[in-house]
């Protein structure tokens, strides 16, 4: 479906309200709790609905040390992640040996997700107006300004970048930010996402038609790819949570919530499953805060299931492991999590066994086959608030392996 005529004017100037909002909260650096007005919640789509067993409630609980002391021994990969702070740190951290240290001082937002393509990490300036798009080169520590823009980010196939400047028109360049510009104008009545983050996929674009806050209207999410101009519809009101690409292929997977379901959806044949929480209360939201992922190879995807009311002054989540071909949904309770403003993170590691998962009072490590969970900290005290710890937070970001020349950090 494409939007009237007489709707494209307004949508646009829609979305580039909220990209001035998105701003706004990036110059703040903090979890806003504004975000969750402009959820592109949405209507129950049709599809398959997986029924799956009622488990016992779950008590809040906080990591601490004494429980990390009790935990489960399971061992990480030698993987190397990124992050900043609430202070402006950009720190280079080791899961397996927990060893980090601060590399650079940066304007980058603890609530985006860093970009990574070609051994660089991208980010949109959290302290002005259309910054320019900054990036760090994780060989040689360089800082370098690009183009201009509101927000960065990676092809699915990383090898190119997009730098969206306003809601209709962004530009695409290499993967390592150097080369020829091409310049990419929306089809009309079409933007990208506000602060709710933007998302590609094979062959092309996530973008959205309507009005950019839901309560204006209804909105439709379809791929756009930018060689052709072609537009394939994929729903109404979905909140992506992550998409999954297999290398060279042709199609992609979207994860998504929308009025309390999960879903996942085929972009090339349009296959839909969808699976509810049995508590009744949904799945944290995603968007600019990525509460999900998709395992390494696609099979599996990892979400929280809220075990409270999200508009409860103390709301508790637990990590699930969703199959992607059948809907069947495995908890991990004894990984407790306060997840203010209804968000937390969750990062896979390589070889799709373990994952990271966190929240504003701290994170745990994952072993997906055995569903155990042990509290985990770079900083040493496991179930510190972030904003005053320092420690891996929204922003982590997998980086990766370096050359057998470079040493491991």
């Amino acid at each position: 479906m494409i939007v009237p005529p007489e709707h494209a004017t307004r949508s646009a100037a829609d979305a580039d309200a909220l990209f001035a909002e998105a701003r706004r909260r990036r110059r703040r650096r903090r979890l806003a709790g504004g975000a969750a007005c402009l959820v592109l919640a949405g209507s129950a789509a049709a599809g398959l609905t997986v029924a799956w067993p009622r488990h016992g409630a779950v008590q809040p609980a906080a990591p601490t040390a004494a429980a990390a002391r009790r935990a489960p021994g399971f061992t990480l990969p030698p993987v190397r992640v990124a992050w900043v702070d609430y202070g402006g740190q950009l720190h280079l951290g080791n899961f397996a040996t927990r060893a980090q240290h601060v590399v650079a001082t940066v304007d980058a937002s603890v609530g985006d997700p860093m970009i990574q393509a070609d051994g660089r990490l991208y980010w949109a300036d959290a302290s002005r107006n259309f910054a320019p798009i900054r990036d760090y080169d994780i060989a040689t520590g360089q800082i370098r300004y690009l183009a201009r823009g509101d927000s960065v980010l990676a092809s699915a196939d990383r090898r190119h970048i997009y730098i969206v400047q306003t809601a209709t028109s962004l530009i695409e360049l290499p993967a390592d930010g150097i080369g020829q510009q091409r310049q990419l104008a929306l089809p009309p009545g079409w933007h990208m996402s506000g602060d709710l983050g933007n998302w590609s996929v094979a062959g092309g674009i996530v973008v959205y038609s309507g009005p950019a806050d839901q309560r204006l209207g209804p909105t439709t999410l379809a791929v756009w790819t930018p060689g052709t101009g072609h537009l394939t519809i994929v729903g109404r009101d979905l909140n992506i949570i992550d998409t999954y690409t297999s290398p060279g292929a042709s199609y992609s997977l979207l994860a998504w919530t929308s009025y309390g379901l999960l879903g996942i959806t085929n972009t090339a044949t349009q296959g839909r499953l969808t699976v509810r929480n049995p508590h009744r209360h949904g799945f944290t939201y995603g968007g600019l805060f990525t509460s999900g992922s998709f395992s390494p190879d696609g099979t599996r995807l990892a979400v929280f299931l809220n075990m409270t009311n999200p508009s409860d002054s103390e709301n508790i989540s637990v990590p699930a492991i969703v199959n992607t071909s059948t809907g069947a949904i495995r908890p991990v309770p004894a990984a407790r999590l306060d997840t203010t403003e209804d968000v937390g993170w969750v990062r896979w590691l390589p070889g799709g066994n373990r994952l990271i998962v966190g929240a504003e009072m701290g994170s745990f490590a994952v072993d997906a086959v055995r569903l155990s969970a042990r509290p985990f900290s770079f900083s040493g005290s496991p179930g510190e608030d972030i904003e005053n710890s320092g420690d891996i937070n929204f922003s982590a970001t997998l980086l990766p392996s370096p050359r057998p020349d470079q040493p491991v950090s």
